[in-house]
């Protein structure tokens, strides 16, 4: 397999599978199929209609691109390659939001540590005594299951 990152005289993220099916990774297997027959059928009855990125598509490359998406390594291959769709207004709002949220829950998360650590003489700080004694197995002292 050749390198996918290594550019071979045009740009490969033009060039993949998906683009050239004009496919969503995501599609389900049905899908695909009902995508990639309307693309062949509208290829071979006028391919200048639907150029990609200024080239007109042969129906050869688009049986290319249908068995690379066939095989696993190929498809990731082109899945790596693939960007995703701009996220829409509304989604960022709630990225940031739920971004908001993880941050708390890890601010929260390291006060609670460095409390334990405090209460513990010698203790590591950022690491959770609550669950280490259950992790234990019991012959390894009283002192760490008295902690439970």
């Amino acid at each position: 397999m050749t390198n996918p990152w290594q550019w071979t005289g045009s740009n490969p993220y033009y060039s993949t599978a998906f683009q050239i099916l004009d496919l969503d990774p995501t599609a389900g297997p049905s899908a695909a199929r009902a995508r990639i027959a309307a693309r062949r059928k509208r290829i071979a009855f006028d391919a200048g209609r639907f150029p990609l990125f200024g080239a007109v598509l042969t129906v050869a490359q688009v049986n290319a691109a249908d068995e690379q998406l066939g095989l696993p390594e190929t498809r990731l291959a082109a899945e790596l390659l693939t960007h995703r769709p701009v996220p829409a207004e509304s989604e960022v709002a709630e990225l940031a939001e739920l971004q908001q949220l993880a941050d708390e829950l890890d601010a929260a998360v390291a006060r609670d540590a460095e409390a334990a650590a405090e209460a513990v003489p010698g203790a590591v700080p950022g690491l959770n005594y609550q669950v280490l004694p259950k992790l234990l197995p019991p012959a390894l002292g009283p002192e760490l299951h008295a902690l439970r």
